[in-house]
């Protein structure tokens, strides 16, 4: 009796023993899987974050192609005009195309227009070889013999235009004005013009020449 009791609690001990690792063998196989499945949870979070990155920057990519594409055809082309240096000789606009140019409408008559003369000079200077061209068009200030000498007295070394007969420089300024919406309401009113000919900034009123010179470097 005493053997059989010893015998059937070996037993027991043997099964439980037994039971207890086949446990701890299921506990780790199934710890295992889970790592697993939690790597590739892992994985599939990170390439799906990626993906989503990607279609955002493709989006955004996209988005500025388009606000580029819409300025760009929302510039102007600049009108051409026929019009007098002041050695009399028959000039269009056509005639800078291929430069940067900044074309003032001004008159001797216009304080403003007269404080913007030295910083266009030193521009001019400065930026011509460059391909920068400053084109003065006046405009109601009498014949070119009088405008000729207020050119010499200022010493403006850039081209100045004028009229041929009648009033031509000022339908170039209303043409101007027109196509691109700041109207002929005031002078100086300063036009910068890209290489290809389009009007890409306007500025009604007098500016310093580092306010131009910020704004035509890009194009050069």
């Amino acid at each position: 009796m005493i053997y059989l009791k010893f015998f059937l609690v070996l037993s027991l001990t043997l099964f439980l023993g037994c039971s207890g690792k086949q446990e701890k063998k299921k506990i780790n196989e199934i710890e295992q899987s889970l790592n697993v499945s939690n790597q590739k949870m892992t994985l599939e979070k990170v390439n799906n974050n990626s993906k989503v990155a990607l279609r955002k920057n493709k989006v955004i990519k996209t988005e500025k192609a388009k606000s580029l594409t819409s300025k760009e055809s929302q510039k102007m082309k600049a009108p051409d005009f026929l019009l007098a240096d002041l050695d009399g000789n028959v000039m269009s606009f056509s005639a800078y195309e291929g430069q940067v140019v900044l074309l003032t409408f001004w008159g001797t008559w216009c304080g403003p227009c007269r404080q913007e003369i030295p910083d266009f000079i030193k521009l001019y200077d400065e930026f011509n070889n460059e391909g920068l061209e400053i084109v003065g068009i006046a405009i109601q200030s009498g014949g070119t013999e009088s405008i000729k000498k207020f050119s010499d007295y200022y010493k403006i070394n850039y081209p100045v235009l004028t009229d041929i007969e009648g009033n031509e420089s000022y339908k170039a300024f209303s043409d101007f004005g027109t196509i691109s919406g700041v109207g002929t309401r005031a002078v100086p009113t300063t036009f910068l013009i890209d290489r290809a000919g389009y009007i890409v900034k306007t500025y009604r009123g007098a500016r310093p020449g580092h306010v131009f010179s910020k704004d035509f470097k890009p194009y050069l």
